[in-house]
């Protein structure tokens, strides 16, 4: 019996996926578990495996190739159900039978959706761009391409340019849901500070237990995040298409910083989980991220993010909010100052500047600076953070 293997769609927002390295060759007979091939993302590496015992038929995309999510990827044969899932509509197919078509990509240059509407603004001739796409795609970064090169045209007759620096394609894949996020996306900020002196007297204390894990600031922030929202739940959506999807549970994307770049992994249940429980779903997250082994689960929809940079000395962050979210909150180093106390005299302070970022689409900057103030308040008062949510 022979079936599809298929690019699968490992978290709800994902579009398409590179197939990494193939770890199987045509032909080659598989055991049950066996990992055929990894499949990468700007978010997720992940390791593909055979339902069953089998064979191999035909590699269709190369290793290194981006393709969508449904495309065809190999044939199998010898058993009954596919290594991913099943293609959700026949347009992965028939993408394999245009590109085999003599003729049918000059007809029409396939693009992404991105990479066309740049093109309009930039007034660029797609049949004037080299293609890096699969099977001749012109992506994003290929019009950026084609900008600098036009721009750069009249000093090429002077001096040479020198030779760019290759990067690596989830750098690539980064960089362009960066623009994605920037050029669709209407970015609202609005900041504010929030006392901590009586959250780090806190943290100190309970970190006095060595029978217990650190808890970071990072940790209390994502907690606060995800009450404030929960307090929110109009908040807690993300656009699609012209039109708001609710988001059921309130999840907090937390940065962190690898050597392939900012991994996005999701939190979930920040609104109710206990303290040292969110701790430690954080911790093992950033330490699958740092290993490039986000599971399908870290990469959950979530309308909300944490990016603190304190830890490297800056004072304020103005984030970029992730393309499948609403905000993000960037967040700065603590920093020792005074300010009038109630009889007008100077009093010694210890503040963060915590700066939001909102989808203008989502929501106005009024809802949003409520939003981000609700999150300093439980900063401010972190012993609520150590109770238990009172049930609904």
């Amino acid at each position: 019996m022979s079936a599809p293997i298929v690019m699968p769609k490992l978290g709800l927002t994902m579009s398409e996926g590179t197939v990494a390295e193939w770890l199987v060759g045509a032909g080659q007979s598989v055991m049950q578990g066996q990992t055929i091939f990894v499949v990468e993302t700007d978010k997720i590496s992940h390791e593909i495996e055979a339902p069953e015992a089998g064979e191999i038929g035909a590699l269709l995309v190369a290793a290194g190739e981006t393709v969508p999510v449904g495309t065809i990827v190999a044939t199998w044969s010898g058993g009954a159900a596919t290594a991913a899932p099943p293609p959700p509509a026949s347009g992965a197919i028939e993408l394999l039978r245009r590109a085999s078509v003599p003729g049918a990509a000059a007809a029409r240059r396939i693009a992404t959706p991105l990479a066309r509407r740049l093109a309009a603004a930039a007034d660029i001739d797609l049949a004037e761009v080299a293609p890096s796409g699969e099977r001749g795609r012109i992506k994003a970064r290929d019009i950026h391409a084609a900008i600098t090169a036009r721009r750069q045209a009249p000093r090429a007759l002077e001096t040479a340019q020198p030779q760019g620096q290759p990067v690596s394609a989830t750098r690539m894949r980064i960089a362009e849901r960066l623009v994605r996020s920037k050029t669709e996306i209407p970015h609202f900020y609005v900041s504010t500070s929030a006392e901590i002196s009586r959250l780090e007297t806190l943290r100190a204390e309970l970190n006095g237990d060595s029978a217990r894990a650190k808890i970071s600031v990072t940790h209390f922030l994502v907690a606060a995040i995800g009450r404030a929202l929960a307090a929110r739940r109009h908040l807690n959506a993300v656009w699609r298409a012209g039109a708001l999807l609710m988001l059921d549970d309130v999840a907090v994307g937390v940065a962190v910083d690898t050597d392939n770049g900012v991994r996005m992994p999701v939190i979930a249940g920040a609104d109710h989980r206990a303290l040292d429980d969110l701790a430690a779903g954080i911790n093992g997250a950033a330490e699958r991220s740092r290993a490039g082994r986000l599971r399908p689960a870290d990469m959950g929809p979530a309308a909300i993010s944490l990016s603190n940079v304190g830890m490297f000395g800056v004072s304020q962050l103005l984030p970029i909010i992730d393309p499948d979210q609403s905000f993000i909150i960037g967040v700065g180093r603590a920093e020792a100052l005074f300010r009038p106390g109630k009889d007008g005299a100077p009093v010694a302070r210890r503040e963060i500047t915590l700066t939001l970022a909102g989808d203008h689409r989502l929501v106005d900057g009024a809802a949003g600076a409520a939003l981000l103030r609700a999150v300093a308040d439980q900063i401010e008062a972190p012993l609520q953070l150590l109770r238990p949510v009172p049930a609904a």
